[in-house]
């Protein structure tokens, strides 16, 4: 007897994600004075993973496709390894160090959305891959497959 796994609903999974780009992109937003005040390359690049997560966001709410869960998994995923390795060894060509600061209200809030938006992302693209060799049933699921 095999098991059906446990999956989100897509409208749900859709504005969950939206609104966890939404936690990242805030999140950047808030730390923009920040960041071009360490150095304004890093004020540069925190405003293109604001864009980043603009797009994400959009994106999740215009179509719900395989396309964008790997987008979103993606962005999650490097954003944490961004995070994990400023951490761990700091920024280049800056006197400030930055390693060190696991607890900064900043960074925590950053790992928070971005995990649980890798979490969500895994968890769609999962959920897909597993009913996907599941017989098709109706013609609403064979539309659904399609996308």
């Amino acid at each position: 007897m095999s098991r059906t796994p446990v999956q989100p609903h897509p409208e749900v999974a859709r504005a969950v994600g939206a609104m966890l780009f939404g936690g990242i992109l805030s999140t950047q937003v808030l730390g923009l004075p920040r960041g071009f005040e360490i150095e304004g390359y890093v004020g540069v690049f925190m405003i293109f993973s604001c864009l980043l997560a603009w797009a994400g966001a959009a994106w999740l709410l215009v179509e719900g496709g395989k396309h964008v869960w790997w987008y979103t998994l993606a962005d999650a995923a490097l954003t944490i390894l961004a995070w994990l390795l400023t951490l761990l060894f700091g920024l280049p060509v800056i006197d400030e160090p930055l390693k060190g600061r696991w607890l900064d209200r900043h960074n925590l809030l950053l790992l928070f959305f971005s995990a649980n938006l890798t979490v969500l992302a895994g968890w769609v693209l999962w959920g897909r891959r597993r009913s996907a060799h599941a017989p098709v049933s109706s013609a609403r699921e064979r539309a659904r497959r399609q996308r």
